[in-house]
C-alpha cells in the first residue's frame, strides 16, 4: 500500500488526501473555464476563480465534514471535538458536501445576479471528475474500504488494508463510476440539453452509481447495515436518484 504521507518537510506532512483535492480543484477550474466559453454562465475567468474558491473551501470541505460528523460520527466527535478539523486523517461526506455546495452556489448566484439552474449545469461537470481524485485518495488514505472477499474466484482483485483480510477496492470502483459519470455529463453538454438535465442526471446517476457500488463496500462500522442490508451511503443515494429522475420527468414534461 502507498503510504498516505505523500511528503515529510521536517514537521509538515503533506498527504495524498490534500493533493488529490488540490488536483481535483485545480483541474475543475480548468474545465469550468473550458465549458464558459461554450455555454456563457461567468462573465469572466474571476468570476469562475472566485466561485471554485468558495464552493471548495465551505461547500466541499466544510459541508463535506460536516455531513460526516454529523450523519456518520457525531457521537465520536462530541467526545472528541478537535477532531472535528483533523480532515487530513479522512471522513468527509459526499452528501455533505453536496448539500454545501448547493448552498454555497445559491447565495453565489443570488449575489452576482446568475440563474442557478444554468451554474449548476456547468458546475456538476467539473465536480464528476474531482470525485476521481479525491475516490483515489480515499484507497490510499485506507478508509472506506471494500468489504471482505469470500468468493476465491475474486481474490485476484483483494488488497489488504491492515486488518490482514482481502477486501474489494471499492475506492477504486467508485473512482471509475466519478470518471464515467463526467464523460456521460460532457457528451449530454455536447448535445445542448434544456435547462437542468445536467443538473438532474447528475443526481440520478451518481446516486444510482453509488448504490451499486457500495455492495463492495464494507459499511462504517459505527452504523452497520440498515435493515440488515442496506448501507447508509444508499439510503442517501437512493434519495438522490428519486430526486433526479423526479427532476427530468419535470423537465420534459415542460
Amino acid at each position: 500500500m502507498i503510504n498516505p504521507i505523500a511528503l515529510q518537510l521536517g514537521p509538515i506532512s503533506v498527504h495524498w488526501y490534500g493533493i488529490s483535492y488540490a488536483v481535483g480543484l485545480g483541474v475543475g477550474i480548468w474545465i469550468l473555464t473550458m465549458l464558459n466559453k461554450r455555454r456563457k454562465v461567468f462573465k469572466d475567468s474571476n468570476q469562475i476563480f472566485d466561485f471554485a474558491f468558495w464552493m471548495f473551501l465551505i461547500g466541499v470541505i466544510v459541508g463535506g465534514r460536516l455531513g460526516y460528523v454529523l450523519f456518520y460520527n457525531l457521537p465520536y466527535f462530541l467526545q472528541n471535538p478537535l477532531k472535528v478539523f483533523a480532515v487530513w486523517e479522512g471522513g468527509m461526506s459526499f452528501h455533505g458536501g453536496l448539500i454545501g455546495s448547493i448552498l454555497i452556489a445559491l447565495l453565489f448566484c443570488k449575489k452576482n445576479k446568475i440563474k442557478f439552474l444554468d451554474l449548476a449545469d456547468l458546475a456538476v461537470i467539473p465536480g464528476a471528475l474531482a470525485l476521481t481524485f479525491t475516490r483515489i485518495a480515499n484507497y490510499i488514505n485506507r478508509e472506506l474500504v471494500g468489504r471482505v472477499i469470500e468468493n476465491p474466484k475474486f481474490e485476484w482483485l483483494g488488497v489488504d488494508f491492515g486488518d490482514g483480510l482481502l477486501r474489494y477496492p471499492s475506492q477504486l470502483f467508485q473512482s471509475f463510476n466519478a470518471l464515467l459519470l463526467f464523460v456521460i455529463l460532457l457528451v449530454l453538454f455536447i448535445g445542448k440539453p434544456k435547462r437542468a438535465v445536467l443538473l438532474f442526471s447528475y443526481i440520478g446517476l451518481y446516486g444510482l452509481l453509488r448504490f451499486v457500488a457500495e455492495f463492495w463496500r464494507a459499511p462504517d462500522s459505527q452504523i452497520g447495515f440498515i435493515l440488515n442490508y442496506l448501507t447508509l451511503g444508499q439510503i442517501f443515494s437512493l434519495v438522490m436518484v428519486v430526486v433526479g429522475v423526479v427532476g427530468l420527468l419535470v423537465i420534459r414534461k415542460r
